[in-house]
């Protein structure tokens, strides 16, 4: 087995194959001390370790614990809570964490190692090349190659374009982000991760405040780069870091990246390869939030390789339940919050200044999209709520269109084909959705 990324689907995946017994070579592009560390909001909800039956961050990986998130309007005037428990991590902490676990069942690990291209034999991914930390161009062989090298996707993107796992994702499908983690002189309540919207600060997307500790906070923003979008550290300069509580703080660690906020890439897998975390874009389309899903992705990625083997090769038929078991553990939701992220992107700063104030979104209406990925607002069905919209008949109707859209396009994943032969007129089915929703919510 070749793995290429180590980070946390990367790590994670090699650690359950190397259980499994498999030979696994784990390439990385950073040196052996950077590995575990990236730009992330280092938060992930506690959920993910209870299905993933495993332990709790502690020590040094655990910076504090949430019992929610707090929901900003753009006007900062009204907020909702969320509830739901998390942890704040020491994002590097963690990364180490399941690297060692990876090594510990023999793993071996190549650092500083930059892989260039796939190695593609008579219609099957048989290895990769690259450069190693000697600087001498290498080609390392196996049966299978795992792709978990991030957004930059080294592998799947240097496929043929009729591979399906080829996929491009469009650039109004991601944010790009800035972040700082700061030492204030004020304090904050740990209690609650902050989000705050707001097109003018973070068009398309939101910015964050997550504490680390009490005067120690994760801070900062994503904006989709659509046409004249702001440059994010420019805008997390002119209106973040110039607050008042962030007055004659230290800066502790400052960068950027790109994060996927769409629905997973319609075929995750081909002959003896497949994606997992960012290079499947598997994160949650409304918050940003990856650490889970390609824990879940890289889980299951791992045990469909570890049975196609057994059975025969490595080949796109025998690979295919990895798509059906992500689609059915996080796929299904990602796919309706794909469709809410489109609604929310299209809303003014003034609707949901007034959809806060006159509480059209509930803290449990939220938190109900967040675990299964399905609006049912009383906004819909209630009088009593409707009335108040009815100054702002727009709002009403696209609300309307979002929770029969997020409906049925959760239903179309739901009939993801058993096999690759019904897939491309299953794909054809869902951009045609997608397209309609688009249409009606313009």
């Amino acid at each position: 087995m070749i793995v290429v990324g180590a980070g946390t689907a990367g790590c994670y995946a090699s650690y359950i194959l190397g259980k499994g017994g498999l030979k696994v070579a784990l390439l990385e592009r950073k040196g052996f001390n950077d590995i575990g560390y990236k730009v992330c909001g280092d938060a992930i909800g506690k959920h993910h370790f209870d299905n993933l039956s495993l332990s709790y961050p502690s020590g040094e990986e655990l910076d504090c614990i949430f019992s929610g998130v707090k929901i900003y309007s753009p006007d900062e005037e009204h907020s909702i809570i969320v509830p739901g428990e998390g942890f704040g991590v020491n994002r590097k902490a963690f990364g180490r964490r399941l690297l060692n676990m990876a090594l510990d069942v023999g793993v071996d690990l190549f650092p500083s190692f930059h892989v260039s291209k796939p190695l593609v034999e008579g219609g099957f991914v048989v290895g990769v090349e690259g450069v190693d930390r000697e600087g001498h161009t290498v080609q390392i062989k196996s049966s299978v190659v795992i792709d978990a090298s991030g957004f930059s996707s080294i592998v799947r993107s240097r496929l043929p374009s009729d591979w399906w796992i080829s996929e491009k994702i469009r650039g109004e499908d991601t944010n790009i982000c800035y972040r700082e983690i700061v030492e204030t002189k004020v304090d904050f309540d740990t209690k609650y991760a902050m989000i705050y919207l707001s097109k003018r600060i973070a068009p398309g997307g939101y910015w964050w405040l997550f504490p680390k500790r009490s005067n120690v906070v994760n801070v900062g923003l994503g904006v989709q780069p659509t046409m004249n979008a702001p440059n994010p550290r420019v805008n997390y300069m002119r209106f973040i870091a110039s607050r008042p509580e962030f007055k004659g703080a230290r800066v502790i660690d400052s960068g950027g990246g790109i994060v996927p906020t769409r629905r997973p890439i319609y075929c995750p897998v081909g002959n003896g390869v497949l994606a997992v975390g960012d290079a499947l874009a598997a994160c949650n389309p409304i918050h940003g939030g990856g650490i889970g899903p390609s824990l879940i992705s890289a889980k299951h990625a791992a045990e469909v390789i570890l049975e196609a083997l057994e059975h025969g090769s490595p080949s796109m038929d025998n690979l295919w339940s990895y798509c059906l078991r992500y689609i059915s553990d996080y796929g299904l939701k990602q796919s309706s919050l794909d469709l809410f992220r489109m609604f929310l992107q299209k809303l003014s700063d003034d609707d949901l200044n007034f959809a806060f104030k006159h509480n059209v979104i509930s803290g449990d209406d939220v938190d109900r999209v967040g675990r299964v990925g399905e609006l049912n607002l009383g906004v819909v069905g209630k009088v009593g709520r409707a009335l108040k919209l009815i100054s702002r008949p727009s709002l009403l109707y696209k609300l309307k269109v979002v929770v029969d859209y997020m409906g049925k396009i959760k239903a179309l994943y739901g009939e993801y084909p058993r096999d690759p032969k019904g897939f491309p007129a299953w794909r054809d089915r869902v951009e045609k959705l997608i397209c309609e929703f688009m249409e009606h919510i313009s």
